[in-house]
């Protein structure tokens, strides 16, 4: 629970009190630019809404009249018999029994029956013939609604072909042409996502840090101003460098001995890893070409020590020779061999992680290639149009950018596509707990039951065993030697780990067991009760029983310091929690040290007191990795005072601790240091190095969902041949967990042959009268369901660990084609397209829009962070 010191609004930081979970005083706005809009016309809604209420009149009515009509019709002769069965058949199967007259003394069930039936088809009438008209005014609206400038600002640089089509629609309101309708589809996808889906990194949404007030504007109370709001955008800091290094220092001329070494060598960021051997692109003679070479053990030890970032050349040979024990001239053999055959190349020329890279590159071209200059300023005028002009001016400066990277490249060996990234930044501001201290108190019992569901905790635990498999109880390993083995090892444990493999696999105190089945009986009461409310809107418990599901996990995984970071959303007096992320700063990282959205440096400083409370008051130094990694989600500003370099990570061992059975790690000096990873970019897609040492201290994504996996767990039910499934909204006190969500099944409406809009109108509506779905709804598709990932590995009901480099590629790429797709199912332009947008996702789940799209109100949420630091160390060493 949240201590008395966080639920002061003015509390600057979080109490030191150990092992309770507090509010941190980061907080981060997430705001959409464009404002809610329904497209569906009011008069639809009112005729849907009078169709949905006789639908479920009918159904409601259905099984009693059947039976009463059964029992009439026994004691019933000749055609009166035939009429009363005929009225039954059309009561069962919930079709129109055509006209009267009836007999006068029908039960009274049925009489009602006949009623709603009745409502229902003046309902269907009025949508069937009024569907021209509805659907004409939805397309006049939506061409309306596409002309908002925030977002044809976006489109402009995510998606410029879409922006045409956006255009195209719009010149010729309600009259769309052939190829206007067909665009219709991926016009919705893009327009829901501006209005419903909360996600920064674009124009799409705003994000500004907050601090807590008593005199600041309620969490629900937000709103959006553009005069508040600046775009900031920039080219992706490692293609630019990388370009830039091809004008400097070109490999050509090393492979062809016309120039030296380089001092400072990396990886060929074109290098691919294929088992036994890589590829990598060859330049020579203006033209690339794609090569192979065998993987062999020099040849691996080298692009090990280059994992992580250029290292110097004299560092590269001296830990080349010392790994290989071979004499420092065929370690400098060896590197040299692979520089002139460019599997290493010149390291960047520039500070990839500077604030100013264009500023930086037109003074490193400056005297080595005076023609580049005037492009590089060309780009950051190009630039500043597109971040201030109009949608007209951005479009131009785009097309200008795009073709001085055609100049620039002609003047590179390395050339790249110079991506253009914005961020949408707020002014900061304060933000009050008024009306919503419950709800935070009750978020941090959340963050208490999700954190026993961290997969680091059995990646650590796991990690901790291998090593003492390998190296011994006390023993050491070099980090880069070892890390991608190590990792590989844990990874396919993991897969195979149950509550039994737990006592071979996990430490030998028996904690990782304990964990295993604590998480299952938490599943299991959940699982018991969801199944037991299936019939309810919602489920609702205490947020202290939840936290209590988690009171019997062992102290190796509660007793460290730890910190999630939670997207919120206000909905009444409740708090929708959407996402759970590892927290101390990395969802705001990016956007710490820019002038707009920081301007006093205050979150900075915040940041860094938190960092050191969590994790750097036990011994180990605090160390960050400052690379990009080749992502421009890891650019960002410097925090801690000493950072990881390439010869740092040659030098660090991993080091096991028989008192505490614990892994950390040593510096070159044998000192314990903890190295903190802060970029953006998920982290296991990062290098296995990088992934290990955080694996050591660090929390990672939980991806719980209780219902999948109760779903999924059902041997009752086949969504081939079954009904549609639903479950309720689980809500944690005043903490909405799941919103209600619904499994289609084999009675969801297939799209009507030949194509009828009205008649698949009439079906959808039908459908969701009998099961209750809300007019809007968002479509979902599970993580387990992404390619990539193995449905059977998620046993405890959290997402599944991500394996090779390949199936995180693969998920990346689903997760973008299978976004959460908003739909109003009381519209007929969305229901049209609706067939559509079903054919090219994998079948997931419908969900309730909560909060639903108000027309006029901005999407919105928050992203708060929630810290437990450190309990003391036991007095025989291990955790208290």
């Amino acid at each position: 629970m949240l201590t008395d010191a966080a639920q002061d609004s003015a509390a600057p930081t979080p109490p030191a009190e150990p092992g309770r979970w507090t509010l941190a005083d980061s907080v981060m706005l997430r705001i959409n630019p464009t404002a809610g809009r329904r497209l569906s016309a009011p008069p639809l809604r009112t005729a849907l809404g009078a169709l949905y209420a006789a639908e479920r009149r009918c159904a409601e009515l259905s099984e009693p009249a059947c039976d009463a009509l059964f029992a009439l019709a026994g004691t019933a002769e000749g055609r009166l018999r035939h009429r009363l069965l005929h009225l039954k058949r059309a009561v069962y199967n919930g079709r129109d029994p055509g006209p009267g007259p009836w007999p006068a003394d029908l039960p009274a069930v049925v009489v009602a029956w006949l009623d709603a039936a009745e409502r229902r088809l003046l309902a269907r009438t009025a949508v069937q013939t009024g569907h021209p008209t509805f659907l004409t005014q939805e397309r006049v609206a939506f061409a309306e609604a596409l002309g908002s400038e925030p977002f044809q600002l976006s489109l402009a640089l995510n998606s410029p072909q879409m922006l045409d089509a956006v255009l195209r629609y719009r010149r010729s309101p309600g009259r769309p042409s052939a190829r206007d309708r067909k665009s219709e589809r991926g016009l919705i996808q893009h327009y829901a996502r501006a209005i419903l889906r909360v996600s920064p990194l674009s124009r799409l949404t705003a994000a500004g840090f907050a601090t807590w007030s008593p005199d600041g504007t309620p969490l629900d109370q937000t709103r959006f101003d553009r005069r508040q709001a600046a775009g900031l955008l920039s080219i992706d800091q490692p293609l630019l460098s990388g370009l830039v290094g091809g004008i400097a220092n070109p490999p050509d001329a090393v492979s062809a001995g016309t120039a030296p070494i380089p001092g400072l060598l990396a990886r060929n960021p074109m290098l691919r890893e294929e088992g036994d051997r890589i590829r990598f692109l060859h330049r020579a003679d203006g033209r690339s070409r794609l090569l192979g070479a065998v993987l062999n053990d020099g040849l691996a030890t080298v692009l090990r020590l280059t994992s992580l970032g250029p290292i110097p050349t004299e560092a590269l040979i001296e830990q080349t020779a010392l790994r290989l024990a071979i004499p420092p001239q065929e370690a400098e053999a060896l590197v040299t061999a692979a520089a002139r055959a460019q599997i290493l190349v010149a390291g960047p020329v520039l500070d990839e992680q500077s604030a100013d890279l264009l500023g930086d590159a037109e003074h490193a071209l400056a005297d080595r290639c005076p023609e580049a200059a005037p492009l590089l300023t060309r780009l950051r005028d190009a630039l500043d149009l597109a971040a201030r002009g109009s949608v007209t001016e951005r479009t131009a400066a785009l097309n200008r950018i795009e073709a001085t990277e055609k100049q620039l490249n002609a003047l590179s060996a390395a050339p790249a596509r110079l991506r253009v990234n914005e961020d949408y930044l707020l002014a900061p501001r304060t933000v009050s707990r008024d009306g919503y201290d419950q709800p935070l108190r009750d978020l941090a019992e959340v963050a208490r039951f999700y954190a026993m569901f961290d997969r680091h905790h059995d990646a650590r635990s796991l990690l901790t065993r291998a090593f003492v498999d390998r190296f011994g109880s006390g023993g050491q390993a070099p980090l880069l030697d070892h890390a991608q083995e190590l990792v590989a090892e844990v990874r396919a444990r993991q897969a195979a780990l149950t509550e039994q493999t737990a006592a071979d696999h996990g430490p030998a105190d028996g904690s990782l067991a304990a964990l295993l089945k604590t998480r299952a009986d938490a599943c299991t009461a959940l699982g018991d009760r969801l199944l037991a409310a299936r019939a309810e809107e919602e489920l609702r418990f205490g947020a202290d029983w939840l936290a209590e599901l988690a009171a019997a996990v062992p102290d190796r995984f509660s007793a460290d310091g730890a910190s999630y970071g939670m997207l919120v959303q206000p909905a009444g007096d409740r708090l929708v929690v959407n996402a759970c992320y590892p927290g101390h700063g990395q969802l705001t990282t990016r956007f710490l040290g820019q002038p707009q959205a920081d301007p006093h440096g205050d979150p900075p400083d915040r940041l860094r007191r938190r960092l050191h409370a969590l994790y750097g008051s036990d011994g180990p130094r605090l160390v960050e990795d400052h690379g990009l990694h080749g992502s421009n989600l890891n650019h960002r500003m410097r925090l801690l005072d000493r950072t990881m370099t390439a010869r740092d990570w040659a030098a660090a061992r991993l080091v096991h601790d028989p008192v505490t059975d614990r892994l950390g790690l040593l510096d070159g000096d044998g000192a314990p240091i903890r190295v903190l990873s802060l970029g953006m970019k998920w982290i296991d897609a990062q290098p296995p190095a990088l992934l290990l040492a955080v694996w050591l201290y660090g929390p990672s994504l939980v991806a719980f969902d209780p219902v999948e996996r109760t779903h999924r767990a059902r041997r009752d039910h086949d969504a081939r041949t079954g009904g549609t499934t639903a479950y309720p909204r689980l809500v944690a006190g005043h903490c909405v967990l799941q919103r209600r969500r619904w499994y289609p099944g084999a009675d969801l409406p297939a799209p009507a042959e030949p194509a009828d809009e009205v008649s698949d109108l009439l079906a959808v509506t039908a459908w969701r009268a009998r099961h209750d779905v809300p007019e809007q709804i968002v479509i979902k598709t599970p993580l387990w369901r992404m390619p990539g990932l193995d449905r059977d590995r998620d046993r405890d009901g959290s997402a599944p660990e991500a394996g090779t480099a390949a199936q995180i590629q693969q998920i990346v790429a689903a997760r973008r084609r299978e976004k959460p797709q908003y739909v109003d199912l009381a519209s007929a332009l969305m229901v049209r397209v609706l067939p559509r947008l079903m054919e090219r996702r994998r079948m997931g789940y419908f969900e309730e829009a909560l909060p639903e799209v108000r027309t006029g109100v901005h999407a919105a949420e928050w992203a708060v962070e929630l810290d437990r630091l450190p309990s003391p160390p036991h007095p025989e060493g291990g955790p208290a």
